[in-house]
């Protein structure tokens, strides 16, 4: 033993202790990822670079630190902390090119033995920005950033500002020390060079959240998904804000957060939906391109299209002209139904006193499918040049804002269009004055519009019913408070019995079953979940399956009902399950069937 001791008399024991201590604070079991590329991480591949035994030491520049070799390659090593940045593995700045990486690289881009890019930061050790020890290290020598997806975001991700590949870290770094940022070797929490783009001062505190996010980055390793608990990411420059990007401010869809906005009036305003911004938005393409409104109606080139021009995830035929109702609106009615859109037992906007055979989303989707009256890309130019502006007939996004308007229904008021109010929609009691949120108070909804020279009175539509200024036409549609007798269930999900959602539960796991429904009509109904026909089963493996009787007496309103159950034991680990509710409708307690309706949600068994 005492033959393997250092000369300085270091017991192996204490090398062996110093080599796991080194584990512990890579935070990985797994030796081998310890090497370096084409360098195993045994004791042979350690003792390409290091000699444990050869007692090096730092003393007054005599020997070098971390056993490294004086000899690597056959090139001299200078490793000390008299070194100039002290203890520098790689700088270019000195003629010997003696760091412990210079010796040996040969394919590097920067740096290499033969003296290769050394105009590449020169004098500024590697480490500043390419340190070897972080938590999630494959390689002491992996050629990474702190905070690794963040820079690729901002250098080549065309998601991000697109800096370049060889960019000029000064943008955001403090010259001659790159660990610290401008504009005066700032920490990360003193620096102001997020401001600009992240938004400052909005409803979301975009700076603060980027700073958070820096060295663990906010997507998953393929680059484009959200990882859990970035749910709010985008809000970040797409609030009431400061957001500016390449000159193009961030529209705010997230509106103030408090009276309107996505998360309070827009698709994101009821968690259990949980429609996240990649529900809708590829977050994958090209997105901060200059240019603040990259749709363009009558462009040819797919990235200027409807569906490339706004990152969606499917097609939505916009500009329309002819095309059929049922396969124009893809993108919405993945998740909602078509035929409900068009019920007049489903959908709120029909007329009750005058037309008591159709909806108006029948009538305005289906019947004018050749009828332009939208300036869908808001240009003020339509085809052909010098007639109207309209370039595209009805579809949903012509009256529908989906990221939350202060209107009701998502009814397009015109922040992200630069026009307000555009369609200044509202619910208004039977005195035909009083303003309500209560669409079920509500005897009627109404709008102004009417044509008058290149925009509409709205400055949305080309002008479906024209009235020539100064007198626009208040457009009404009537229907009996309280409206049809409906039950639409309208979610159903899993959750533990903290009513954490959760889609995966162990089995023999406590379980909870939601679903929530609306009840519309002027009286109260009787609820039934039959057990025969809601229940939780298994889609894979074993046939178990829970039943999920419950009955109620309720009037109009939005409800919510749960089971507390547990996943039996017979179930099989790693298959899939579902749960699905049924709620029928009745005058009466064993009485006449008037609706029915179901949902159906599907989650996990754990392995």
């Amino acid at each position: 033993m005492k033959g393997r001791e250092t000369s300085n008399r270091t017991p192996l024991f204490f090398l062996a202790l110093l080599a796991l201590s080194m584990l512990v604070l890579v935070g990985t079991p797994n030796v081998y990822a310890l090497g370096h590329y084409g360098i195993p991480g045994t004791v042979e591949g350690c003792d390409e670079c290091h000699d444990f035994a050869g007692g090096f030491y730092d003393d007054a520049g005599s020997g070098n630190l971390r056993w490294v070799k004086a000899t690597i390659n056959s090139r001299s090593v200078v490793f000390t902390s008299f070194d100039s940045p002290p203890g520098t593995l790689a700088d270019g700045n000195d003629a010997n090119l003696d760091g412990p990486c210079e010796v040996c690289h040969t394919t590097t881009k920067y740096h290499t033995n033969t003296g290769d890019g050394t105009t590449h930061f020169d004098g500024i050790n590697c480490t500043t920005c390419h340190p070897h020890f972080v938590d999630d290290i494959n390689n002491y020598f992996e050629p990474r950033f702190v905070g690794t997806q963040s820079h690729t975001t901002h250098f080549t991700d065309p998601k991000g500002p697109l800096l370049g590949s060889d960019p000029d870290c000064t943008v955001c770094h403090y010259p001659g020390d790159f660990s610290k940022f401008g504009p005066s070797g700032d920490t990360l929490a003193a620096t102001d060079v997020c401001d600009a783009c992240h938004s400052a001062g909005g409803a979301f505190d975009g700076v603060s959240d980027a700073k958070a996010k820096w060295e663990d980055g906010v997507y998953k390793k393929n680059g484009y998904e959200l990882q859990a608990g970035n749910e709010n990411w985008c809000a970040g420059c797409h609030d009431n804000g400061t957001s500016t990007v390449d000159g193009v401010s961030a529209p705010n869809v997230m509106g103030d957060n408090a009276t309107y906005g996505y998360n309070v009036s827009g698709h994101g305003k009821n968690p259990l939906n949980y429609i996240t911004c990649d529900g809708c938005h590829d977050l994958a393409v090209s997105h901060t391109d200059g240019k603040a409104r990259t749709y363009k109606a009558s462009s040819s080139n797919p990235d200027r299209s409807y569906r490339g021009g706004y990152r969606l995830n499917d097609d939505m035929t916009i500009p329309r002209n002819g095309e059929g109702a049922q396969t124009s609106f893809k993108l919405c009615t993945n998740c909602h139904v078509y035929s409900d859109i068009t019920s007049r037992l489903k959908t709120n906007f029909r007329d009750d006193l005058k037309n008591t055979t159709f909806s108006y989303h029948e009538n305005h989707l289906e019947w004018y499918n050749t009828f332009l009256a939208w300036d869908s890309d808001f240009d003020g130019v339509g085809p052909p040049e010098g007639q109207n502006v309209a370039d595209s007939a009805m579809s949903c996004p012509a009256c529908h804002n989906v990221h939350g308007s202060p209107s009701p229904a998502m009814i397009r008021h015109g922040e992200l269009i630069g026009h307000v109010p555009a369609l200044d929609f509202r619910w208004y009691e039977a005195d035909g004055s009083t303003v309500t949120t209560s669409l079920q108070d509500s005897l009627y909804g109404a709008l102004e519009c009417a044509n008058v020279p290149d925009l509409a009175h709205n400055n949305v539509c080309y002008g479906c019913h024209p009235v020539l200024p100064p007198n626009p036409t208040l457009l009404k549609y009537y229907r009996t408070p309280g409206g049809p007798v409906t039950l639409i269930v309208n979610n159903v999900w899993t959750t533990d019995l903290n009513n954490v959602v959760k889609d995966t539960f162990s089995v023999g796991a406590d379980i909870r079953y939601h679903a929530s429904f609306t009840i519309s009509g002027a009286d109260s109904y009787f609820i039934k979940s039959p057990g025969k026909k809601s229940q939780a089963s298994e889609t894979s493996g074993a046939n178990w399956k829970t039943k999920l009787p419950k009955t109620g007496t309720l009037s109009a309103g939005n409800y919510e009902w749960t089971w507390d159950e547990t996943i039996p034991p017979e179930a099989s680990p790693g298959s899939g399950a579902k749960v699905k509710v049924l709620l029928r409708m009745l005058d009466a307690p064993g009485g006449n069937l008037i609706t029915k309706d179901s949902t159906t949600y599907n989650f996990s068994i754990l392995p």
